[in-house]
């Protein structure tokens, strides 16, 4: 049986994310029948898309009981002190559980920050607006609010705590693994800038927006986006935060103003 297999840039463009995220997708076995050959992936045609940009799914990190605590201490732990500076032991003592219970959940360290990441790199597609709601804000909203409401997501209030953690953890590790480097530009950069341009595409192509440079605009959107979230994971003075929302406030106005409308919104 002869098989049909798509390259990384052709599926890229299929599921509307990045060649890089389609790499990535691969290197963690998301995607069923993805080969590599002489350093190249190649994806089955008719390969689902794992990316469902959809907050319904989350039952992989449904976490419950002794698990959800393990789980939930290690990302304290590796946020106050560091991966490399936090034991087995100290995770278990954290929990008010014996080192050997650990075990009985993951069978390592590593695997409690492999978990730690696929659980960012879950939710950071989930809670942002699913492509049906971004339509909506298209042909609803006005341009700042299109910018800030369809681009700009923010994390349920049940995880906002843990993802901020969890940013932290791939911030710390960033210059010294592999896997925090990548989800950093991946993800926050180029997966985040894309995201952001798919929409803006999209807002020209029905004759929301008028055409201009989409690619431009949304690298701007997503570096003022990160620059607050920067700010926010070093947890300065209220009051100097309260000065960086204002600021990106002012620049998400300044970008509104290079955009000019060919219908108003409905």
């Amino acid at each position: 049986m002869e098989f049909a297999y798509s390259t990384v840039e052709e599926k890229a463009g299929d599921w509307g994310i990045t060649p890089r995220y389609v790499q990535l997708l691969c290197r963690q076995d998301k995607i069923e029948g993805a080969i590599k050959r002489a350093g190249v992936w190649f994806i089955p045609q008719d390969a689902t898309n794992p990316v469902k940009n959809t907050k319904a799914d989350d039952q992989p990190f449904s976490f419950v009981g002794t698990k959800k605590k393990i789980f939930e201490n290690s990302v304290k732990l590796f946020t106050q002190r560091g991966y490399e500076n936090v034991s087995i032991n100290d995770i278990a003592n954290q929990t008010g559980i014996r080192q050997s219970a650990v075990y009985n959940h993951f069978k390592s360290k590593q695997e409690i920050l492999d978990t730690i990441f696929d659980y960012f790199l879950h939710h950071n597609i989930s809670n942002r607006p699913t492509y049906e709601d971004l339509e909506l804000i298209l042909k609803t909203e006005d341009r700042l609010s299109i910018i800030t409401k369809g681009f700009i997501y923010a994390y349920e209030e049940s995880i906002l705590e843990i993802m901020s953690d969890i940013i932290k953890i791939i911030a710390q590790r960033v210059s010294m693994d592999n896997r925090a480097a990548e989800i950093f530009q991946t993800m926050l950069m180029e997966e985040g800038t894309n995201f952001i341009e798919r929409g803006l595409n999209r807002a020209v192509e029905m004759g929301r927006l008028a055409p201009f440079d989409t690619h431009t605009i949304a690298v701007l959107i997503n570096s003022v986006r990160l620059h607050t979230l920067f700010w926010w994971q070093i947890n300065p003075p209220s009051d100097v935060y309260a000065k960086v929302l204002k600021n990106e406030q002012d620049m998400f106005e300044q970008i509104a103003s290079l955009l000019t409308d060919l219908k108003p919104p409905n």
